[in-house]
This record gives structure tokens, C-alpha cells and sequence, in this order.
């Protein structure tokens, strides 16, 4: 990613736990710490797990990461957001921009709970954060996306975002080497 390409805005930061973005049927907002069981339920999924790193092992660990979460929002300025369902008021995910020190670029990630899944929702909450990583950063030319070579779910998910496959490749310990996809701008304003 070249400098042109580097988030340079730290604009208004939502308060903790405040809303973010809606879509039709979602509510993306920023987390908070009674969201901890239903977040460390999501990340411990078998199905969650075969694609990320493994999950927070206890409640205080999942907290441990809502709080790491929530620090990038104050650090650089966006972060995850909870994904929750706006009919039932439930978290299904977590959406949003991501970049912690070493990442290859600014990521769009997502993780929709395995229940919730094959809804359009991961789509969804995905092209919301996007819209929304692409208004708060004028200069960025294109988001990343780091995806397990075993994760075809991901992968339907970001070519439906007009994301492409690159070339590289990330080592992220413990799963190694994951692909790297790419959402241009331009490809996103044609959805």
C-alpha cells in the first residue's frame, strides 16, 4: 500500500456502543461489554474457528478483545463494529475496517455468526462498512480483504463486493498464509 492509499482522516469517532451505519436489515455500531457472551459464542464456533484464529478461550478473554477492538477505534479511528440484527436485536457479527500494526492494508472483515448464515447478511453488513470506510477516507483507493484459502464462504463474499484475488499473500500465524483480496473504489461505487 503506498501513501496515497493510507487512511489520513481521523474524523468524528461515534461513542462506544453508538451507531455506526444501517443497512435494510442491520445495525452497525461500535461494541459493548455486555455484548461479551454472544460475541465469545460467535467466535468460538466451529465454523468460525476453521477460518480465523482460534477464539477467545473465556468470557475474559472475549472481553480482552472487544476492549482491543474497541482501542483501535481510539487509536486510529475505526475499528470493528457489532453486526445485530434489527429485527430481533441480536449481535450476528462483526464488520469494519481493520488494520492492526503489520496488517498488508486497510481490511474490510467480516464474521457473521454460522446461524445467521447464507442470509446475504455477511454481503450486506460488508457493503455498508465499505461505503462507510470509503466516505470517512476520501484518499483510499482500495480496501483489503484477508482470506483463508479454505474460506469459499469469504470468498463468494468478496467477489460479490467486486473484490479481486491479488497475487500476494499474508502469514498470519497460527493459519499461515491467507490470500489477499482486493476491493477497488470504483469497483464498489458500481454496485
Amino acid at each position: 500500500m503506498n501513501s496515497a492509499d493510507k487512511p489520513v482522516s481521523r474524523q468524528y469517532r461515534p461513542a462506544p456502543g453508538a451507531e455506526v451505519s444501517r443497512t435494510e436489515r442491520l445495525i452497525l455500531r461500535r461494541f459493548r461489554l455486555s455484548d461479551t457472551p454472544a460475541y465469545h459464542e460467535m467466535m468460538n464456533q466451529p465454523a468460525v474457528e476453521r477460518t480465523l484464529i482460534p477464539g477467545p478461550a473465556t468470557l475474559a478473554d472475549s472481553a480482552r478483545h472487544i476492549a482491543m477492538i474497541e482501542g483501535h477505534w481510539d487509536l486510529v479511528g475505526h475499528s470493528f463494529m457489532a453486526v445485530v440484527e434489527k429485527s430481533t436485536g441480536l449481535l450476528i457479527g462483526r464488520v469494519g475496517p481493520w488494520q492492526p500494526y503489520g496488517w498488508p492494508g486497510l481490511e474490510i472483515g467480516w464474521t457473521i455468526h454460522p446461524r445467521r448464515g447464507r442470509r446475504g447478511y455477511a454481503v450486506e453488513a460488508a457493503l455498508a462498512a465499505c461505503r462507510w470506510t470509503f466516505e470517512r477516507y476520501p484518499g483510499l483507493r482500495q480496501v483489503v480483504h484477508t482470506i483463508a484459502p479454505t474460506n469459499a464462504a469469504s470468498q463468494r463474499v468478496a467477489k460479490k463486493l467486486g473484490s479481486e484475488k491479488t497475487t500476494e499473500t499474508f502469514n498470519l500465524p497460527p493459519i499461515g498464509h491467507i490470500d489477499i483480496w482486493a476491493t477497488a473504489r470504483s469497483a464498489l461505487a458500481a454496485r
